[in-house]
């Protein structure tokens, strides 16, 4: 019996696979019925009763959409998304499909072993969101496997392979993972046996299913249309449904046998006007493959830049980049990656199978968890149950094991003992008697064999010396060089607040497992009479300030049903953010004011796709935003030209302008759609902020300047340390680039100028007479009426401080960027 998981499962947007670790402590990749190390994730379904999955299903996906699906793992977590089977008359969710696929694999792996897992590790992208994970963690249970089985992200299992592989004691590593589906980059160290995951970045919609449908397209179907004079020829139009089906399988067979090929004759038939077959023929080069793949290409190197600035690394500090997934075989990425100047210009390792290496991962890691098997600690009489603590993987020859011993009936423990033995150790080991404390404990040091599998037996002797029945009576642990440093939270996870801004609770690179508490106050009364009463609050992920701008990937609900009084608005709640080593979040929720603990529910359920009329109107937005941009002088700002170029590097406009279109039809373009459209505003807000940078700078300057008059004609000697203290921090903050630097220097001179200035005589009322003027800019206007009653009555009555005090809390009313100005005019 295994005392560790030892299965590891890639699953896998195009294919899946399965391995396991031996007694030997190798990992094996278990073929499938038709010998493959891959089982294609696709399912089909002819008829009720009968389900296929792998080569057949894959194979039927291009001719019998109807009744076979391929490519659902981009769909998972989005609670709308389901795949009618016409003949069977039967629907899946995306969960469901992939609970099919995992099906064929654990039938798989009980071919190889003799039964089936009854646990795995389960591999996911690291850009995958809460709501992806969990419905990744709802097939493993519907597949049959334990709801514990750990998720592990796939660039972190790929290392595991790499790592355990590689000789090198010290290394940096990039793991470059391009699969069907998802794109990964992860920054790796390998330090003195201990191997940690430093930063990464990914695109949980980047992989090569888009470069398929881009060829498609772009290259495949204007050719069909043009030469069968096919009418409105599009993705979305049903009528064509079954000949894009054959195209995207086309597009998938040749992008693969281009990848030992220069061009490849591609055929298929397809259905024209009227009814009639045609066949279509068409040779597709490798050049024109690699001019449409440029864009996606681009994307993940930019991707890979982006993880390695954020670990304050660079390309040449990484000594190879592990190549993961299918889409890795292809000889123009290699070549653009090699390249030092368009290119990473990193040495590849190519040592590993890219299309299996992840299972092989997770198979390693599986061997370090022990199995998630409920541990029994009520024995029948005359029988002992033994709880062990220990380690199953460890990087040390001398690990200590511990245990308890539990019995049916109370025990005095004085005189037992246990033995641990390896007869087939190199040398063979055995303890000494280890005698039991009053509890029935024991803490003894085995010794392990160098890089093998070492299995223990447990004997149990009573204080005669005679043997008595134990179970578990072995255990078993295994040596070797390198362990796992432990996993990282791969996005920032907050909350939305009423105004759209992001509070994050944990941020990106936190080690797992981790946690985190903040404080909030309900923006309603919580009422125990409205059966209804509920508090919801978008939980998202991502970087960035705008909540809007990242993931949102469900709700915090915080319903008062344990709550013993009604709650008034403003009531204070304590809310803590728990994320175990598989990025899994529960919450819980705690009101002083009742001194009441109760868990709140993060909705990870209400996930839905984007309509595709709103992704429409957003993808319009955004290309005027980018149009406006382009033509506006701003274009000419070396910061903005380079963003904009990056932009069009990477063809984000036109992969969302297919997707967009694709929507209607395709949950998994709708979800790309949504997730590229959210990134190019997010960056078109970079980019008009780096527009508005250079009249940033010149505001600076220009207070600094007033503010050194002011210091020049009337200051006091601290006032010239603080003003010099002052431009010191500006060139620093307009050097760094940032233009939120440039604004808090801003805002700490505009303070300064304001002391200054008020020394001045008149300047109280000067600032109240021009802040009058500017009433109608000011929000809430209600406020700002009040303030303007109360600033008379200051000056009505001479009392200079309450008018500072008016003047201060007008200031705050205006526009962010309108208060310093508001102050330079007021001492010009």
């Amino acid at each position: 019996m295994r005392d560790t998981i030892d299965f590891g499962i890639d699953l896998g947007t195009t294919n899946s696979a399965i391995a396991v670790v031996e007694e030997d402590g190798g990992a094996t990749v278990i073929k499938n019925n038709d010998g493959w190390d891959i089982t294609p994730s696709a399912v089909w379904i002819p008829k009720p009763g009968v389900v296929h999955v792998g080569r057949r299903a894959r194979e039927r996906v291009q001719i019998d959409p109807d009744n076979a699906v391929a490519e659902f793992k981009l769909e998972m977590g989005l609670a709308d998304v389901s795949k009618r089977f016409v003949k069977a008359g039967t629907t899946l969710t995306p969960p469901q499909l992939s609970a099919e696929v995992l099906r064929s694999l654990r039938a798989d792996a009980a071919h190889h072993s003799g039964s089936p897992p009854a646990a795995a590790v389960i591999t996911v992208p690291a850009a995958f969101s809460l709501n992806q994970n969990k419905a990744t963690l709802e097939a493993a249970v519907q597949a049959g496997l334990s709801a514990a089985c750990p998720l592990v992200q796939e660039p972190t299992a790929a290392a595991f392979a790499y790592g355990f592989h590689d000789a090198d004691d010290r290394a940096y590593w990039m793991v470059f993972d391009f699969g069907g589906g998802t794109f990964d980059a992860a920054v790796v160290s390998k330090r003195d046996g201990d191997l940690r995951v430093l930063n990464h970045a990914g695109d949980p919609y980047l992989g090569g299913k888009l470069i398929d449908w881009a060829v498609v397209e772009r290259i495949l179907a204007p050719a069909a249309a043009a030469e069968f004079g096919l009418a409105d020829f599009r993705r979305d139009n049903p009528a064509w449904r079954v000949n894009f089906a054959k195209l995207k399988w086309l597009a998938e067979e040749g992008k693969m046998q281009l990848s030992r090929r220069d061009a490849i004759e591609l055929t298929t038939e397809l259905t024209v006007s009227g009814g009639d077959t045609e066949t279509f023929e068409y040779t597709l080069r490798r050049d024109e493959l690699d001019r449409v793949a440029e864009p996606f290409y681009a994307r993940a190197m930019n991707l890979c830049r982006t993880a390695l600035a954020e670990g304050g690394l660079n390309a040449g500090d990484i000594d190879r980049l592990l190549l993961v997934g299918g889409t890795t075989l292809a000889p123009g990425l290699r070549e653009r990656l090699a390249d030092s100047r368009d290119g990473l210009g990193i040495a590849l390792d190519t040592s590993l199978d890219p299309t299996t290496v992840v299972a092989r991962g997770a198979a390693i890691f599986a061997s370090t968890v022990r199995r998630p098997d409920p541990p029994s600690f009520q024995p029948a009489v005359g029988e002992f149950a033994l709880q062990l603590a220990y380690e199953p993987s460890v990087t040390t020859t001398t690990p200590v094991v511990a245990g308890k011993l539990h019995a049916a009936a109370p025990v005095d423990w004085t005189g037992y003992a246990v033995t641990l033995g390896n007869p087939d150790g190199q040398p063979p080991f055995r303890t000494g008697r280890v005698a039991l404390n009053a509890e029935g404990a024991f803490l003894t040091e085995v010794a392990v064999d160098p890089h093998r599998t070492s299995r223990f037996t447990v004997e149990l002797t009573d204080a005669s010396g005679a043997p008595q029945k134990v179970s578990p009576d072995s255990l078993s642990i295994t040596h070797r060089e390198v362990e796992f440093g432990g996993a990282r939270l791969t996005h920032s996870l907050g909350i939305q607040l009423a105004d759209r801004a992001f509070a994050p609770l944990l941020r990106k690179g936190a080690t797992l497992p981790t946690r985190a508490r903040e404080v909030f106050r309900t923006a309603a009364a919580l009422r125990r009479s409205d059966a209804e009463a509920v508090v919801r609050i978008p939980v998202v992920q991502g970087e960035r300030d705008r909540a809007d701008r990242n993931r949102l990937v469900g709700t915090l609900e915080i319903r008062p049903l344990d709550v013993r009084i009604d709650l008034p608005a403003g009531t204070e709640v304590e809310v803590t953010f728990e994320v175990d080593a598989s990025n899994l979040v529960t919450v819980v929720a705690d009101v002083p004011l009742i001194q009441a603990q109760f868990e709140a529910e993060i909705n990870l359920d209400d996930v839905r796709t984007p309509q595709a009329d709103e992704l429409a109107t957003a993808l319009a937005e955004a290309e005027q935003r980018m149009a406006a941009l382009h033509e506006s002088r701003a274009s000419d700002v070396p910061q903005v030209r380079e963003r904009l170029q990056r932009l069009d590097d990477e063809g984000t406009l036109t992969t969302a302008r297919e997707q967009v279109r694709a929507a209607a039809v395709d949950a998994g373009a709708a979800a790309t759609a949504e997730d590229r459209l959210r990134e190019v505003q997010a960056q078109l807000d970079d980019i008009e902020e780096a527009a508005d940078q250079p009249a940033l700078v010149r505001e600076l300057r220009d207070l600094l300047a007033e503010a050194g008059r002011l210091v020049s004609e009337a200051g006091h000697p601290a006032d010239r340390t603080t003003l010099a203290d002052l431009g010191q921090r500006a060139d620093e903050a307009i050097g760094s680039g940032s233009s939120a630097r440039i604004r808090a220097e801003t805002e700490r001179v505009t303070e300064f100028l304001i002391e200054l200035e008020r020394r001045q005589p008149g300047w109280s009322v000067r600032l109240f007479y021009a802040l009058c003027e500017q009433q109608g800019r000011m929000q809430p206007s209600g406020e700002a009426r009040t303030l303007v009653r109360n600033g008379k009555e200051a000056l009505a009555a001479g009392d200079e401080r309450a008018l500072d005090a008016v003047n201060a809390r007008l200031v705050r009313l205006l526009p962010r960027e309108e208060q310093p100005k508001i102050i330079g005019l007021v001492g010009r």
